[in-house]
């Protein structure tokens, strides 16, 4: 999927940067930045995008001159505001929140959203041109956030949403074979410990599926299957003194 973020009429500098850093952030294939208040090559704008200027650099930040241009050759195409209609009857200002969008474009090859200015947003001309409006959740008493936040929220929910890569993808996750020696001492460990029967099972069912509720790594796996099996060795030469014992 090409994903390409609108910006139109931005304001502020910082912001901007702020936004071409999360571009990389997030993997965005074009920064579409319509007629901007502001130099957007800037000083300031490079400051603020941080390690982010390669993307400035490689050619994916493009100005337009109308919202129009900027979405040419897009398939499905958000605008974004804090301001939506709830029951007057503006179909302009009905919208879908963002979840619901991540789903809808997921059946798209190209995306765009569309973020406005950071003093007043949108005009309704400019919605009208979005196939679909769109509302990032918050606080109803103040909904309005910050530009260069509202781009983060969108672009990391999109990015969850389509599943695209992350850095803990590259983790080595447990095997079979390791989990099942870790029940083997699971069970071990229980029969050490327990007063009788009942116990032992209740332990080892526990102990199973609370290993099987956490995502381990392989690395994580073999250190808790080492800890379990010095606790067993440990309690083998040293048993458990009787709960029935009188104390002295």
């Amino acid at each position: 999927m090409k994903l390409k973020v609108v910006v139109v009429g931005i304001e502020g500098e910082i912001n901007l940067g702020f936004i071409v850093r999360l571009c990389r952030n997030f993997a965005v294939d074009e920064l579409a930045i319509v007629k901007p208040s502001i130099n957007p090559w800037s000083e300031e704008v490079r400051r603020f995008a941080a390690n982010g200027v390669v993307f400035m650099d490689s050619g994916r930040v493009k100005v337009y001159e109308s919202l129009d241009e900027a979405l040419k050759d897009v398939a499905l195409s958000a605008c974004t505001s804090a301001v939506v209609d709830v029951d007057s009857g503006d179909m302009l200002r009905k919208a879908v929140n963002f979840e619901e969008f991540v789903n809808i474009a997921k059946n798209y090859n190209s995306i765009a959203v569309v973020f406005g200015r950071e003093s007043t947003g949108l005009t309704r001309d400019e919605i009208a041109k979005c196939d679909l409006l769109v509302h990032i959740d918050a606080n109803p008493e103040y909904p309005v956030l910050n530009l260069s936040h509202a781009v983060a929220i969108a672009l990391y929910r999109l990015y969850k949403g389509l599943e695209k890569p992350s850095v803990l993808n590259q983790v080595e996750k447990v095997d079979e074979e390791m989990i099942r020696l870790i029940d083997r001492y699971i069970d071990e460990l229980s029969g050490l410990v327990a007063r009788d029967e009942w116990h032992r099972q209740m332990f080892s069912i526990m102990f199973k599926r609370f290993v099987r509720r956490v995502t381990l790594s392989k690395q994580e796996a073999g250190l808790l299957l080492t800890f379990i099996r010095r606790i067993a060795r440990r309690l083998k030469l040293e048993p458990l003194e009787s709960e029935h014992s009188s104390s002295s």
